[in-house]
């Protein structure tokens, strides 16, 4: 009977609190990793990128050392096509710089 008047009282148990608090420290710990990512993808692809641009030109200059010599269709006149420093050749100008790479 001595029980019977009482309340029941409400407890906060402590695994609530544990997961509350977890789950604040897991939403801190998501933003600074989804800050950090893509500043390190920023640096890492800043020191990537002049090495790609070496390898791309050591390897167009091997693989495409050759120029090939091409006509240009909208020179048709001799002198023109001399002062521009092309050659005159079978009344037609042509380019000898002209890369496979254009």
């Amino acid at each position: 009977m001595l029980f019977s008047n009482s309340k029941p009282s409400l407890k906060i148990s402590s695994k609530n609190q544990n997961y509350s608090f977890l789950t604040s420290k897991n939403n801190i710990i998501l933003i600074g990793y989804l800050i950090t990512l893509p500043i390190f993808t920023l640096i890492t692809l800043s020191f990537l990128l002049p090495l790609l641009s070496v390898f791309t030109t050591n390897l167009s200059t091997s693989a495409g050392n050759f120029h090939h010599s091409t006509s240009i269709p909208w020179i048709d006149d001799a002198s023109e096509c001399e002062h521009t420093g092309r050659d005159w050749r079978d009344r037609k100008c042509w380019d000898n710089e002209h890369s496979p790479m254009f």
